[in-house]
């Protein structure tokens, strides 16, 4: 690990230190043409698509189908956010014991039964509110263990020298499915209704299952043998022995640690965001299935460039100010989203809030996995789970908000949080100002 004052990334004696600029595009069209990151990627469209039509359609049933009061909304939240961060407790140990493409699978097993136990429901007319909270916990604890091993897993199959585009691809991959899946969602539900938007959500996942099977690591990017002797040779003994191992990988590195942080925040505001969606059109647009489906889609496509940008570059000599000033943009497009007038207005500034937020996500995970050892890595990321937590989480803080100073103020406070994070890591993080992902030659 490294000390606040050391620059980033550090070099092993003798190892050249001189940036590659120059190699940018090359490995980036090396990072499209990996067999490895395809399969991951087709993965992740597939998983990502379902998670964006769970959200959208969980939300418009319970407000347009059900007719339950807004702060079933916060309740929803609350239930995948509760789960979520129990199951980030274990779900890190479980990436650095068990083979992470199996625990891929187990995810979206768990959040597809549900959806399809939820259609039956429907289509008989028995569904209750209740039901779509337990769905939600479902979902919460596959989100967990989805991201976890989604993120624990690609590093070890890809080359390293392509590690920050891979990440930032698969980023973008996933903010693709950010557009599609509402779009995808909304056009099911108007035109053949929730009881169909149900089924899809659990064909997709189905699909995702027999894509992991594909899934094939790299034995050479030092993957964790889940072996009883390894595990001895490593010193896994306990789990509060392995949970302190993770800790001290994040006291010992800043970089770390602020990027846990600034994940918690802003997820806590972006889930804010998400939850609120349905109602926020509801209440001040008036446009049903289609103001929803629109802010969701123009949000992901903003995304989908955000992280692409990243993955472009794979890597950038101002990482550091790059998540400063991406998250001051993110609080400010919030604060404008929350003025907002009418549905054009508000998907306009959506699209520059996820373009914004999802630069930020980008480099912050490819500061994250750069520096991380691999037999720590689960943990690690069990860690950086457990900060997402916070987006469904801000489902119920900001609903709740809601309740107390509006949709509008309750965003608002939400968008300051963000800002009076930034501009501190600003002021107190040199390490953070300074910090580089530029690859070395030779890498």
């Amino acid at each position: 690990m490294t000390d606040e004052s050391s620059p980033l990334p550090q070099s092993a004696p003798g190892e050249p230190q001189t940036p590659a600029p120059d190699k940018t595009r090359g490995r980036f069209s090396q990072a499209l043409r990996d067999p490895g990151l395809r399969r991951f990627t087709a993965g992740t469209l597939s998983w990502g698509t379902a998670h964006q039509m769970i959200t959208l359609t969980q939300g418009f049933v319970l407000i347009e189908i059900l007719d339950a009061d807004r702060i079933w909304l916060a309740f929803l939240g609350g239930a995948v956010g509760g789960v979520n961060v129990l199951t980030s407790f274990i779900g890190g140990i479980l990436a650095d014991r068990v083979p992470r493409k199996f625990l891929l699978m187990i995810g979206s097993s768990v959040a597809g039964a549900p959806m399809l136990g939820i259609a039956v429901l429907h289509a008989t007319d028995a569904l209750e509110p209740w039901h779509i909270l337990i769905a939600g916990g479902a979902q919460g604890f596959s989100l967990a263990l989805d991201w976890i091993s989604r993120l624990s897993l690609l590093p070890t199959m890809v080359p390293r020298r392509i590690m920050v585009s891979a990440l930032s691809i698969d980023q973008a991959v996933f903010n693709a499915a950010r557009v599609l899946g509402p779009l995808v969602a909304a056009g099911i539900l108007a035109a053949a209704g929730a009881t169909a938007s149900y089924a899809v959500i659990f064909g997709l996942l189905a699909t995702a299952i027999l894509i992991y099977t594909t899934f094939k690591r790299r034995p050479e990017n030092g993957v964790v043998d889940s072996s009883r002797e390894a595990k001895r040779k490593m010193g896994l003994g306990t789990v509060i022995h392995e949970l302190r191992e993770a800790a001290e990988a994040l006291r010992s590195d800043s970089v770390l640690s602020i990027n846990v942080l600034f994940t918690a925040v802003n997820a806590m505001m972006l889930g804010g965001f998400v939850f609120m969606v349905a109602a926020f059109v509801n209440e001040f647009f008036g446009t049903g299935e289609f103001g929803n489906g629109l802010i969701f889609a123009t949000t992901g496509t903003g995304a989908f460039l955000g992280a692409l940008i990243v993955a472009y570059r794979g890597g950038t000599n101002s990482a550091g100010k790059g998540l400063i000033v991406s998250d001051l943009l993110f609080a400010g497009f919030a604060a404008l989203y929350a003025i907002s007038g009418n549905t054009g207005v508000a998907a306009t500034v959506a699209f520059f809030f996820g373009l914004a937020n999802a630069y930020h996500v980008a480099l912050g995970i490819a500061a994250i996995q750069t520096n991380v050892p691999d037999n720590v890595r689960g943990r690690v990321t069990g860690v950086y789970e457990l900060a997402w937590a916070s987006f469904p989480l801000g489902g119920l803080v900001v609903g709740s908000l809601a309740e107390l100073v509006g949709l509008r103020g309750a965003l608002a406070l939400a968008a300051g949080s963000v800002a009076v994070l930034a501009l501190a890591v600003f002021a107190f993080s040199p390490r953070m100002r300074n910090l580089s992902l530029t690859p070395r030659e030779g890498e």
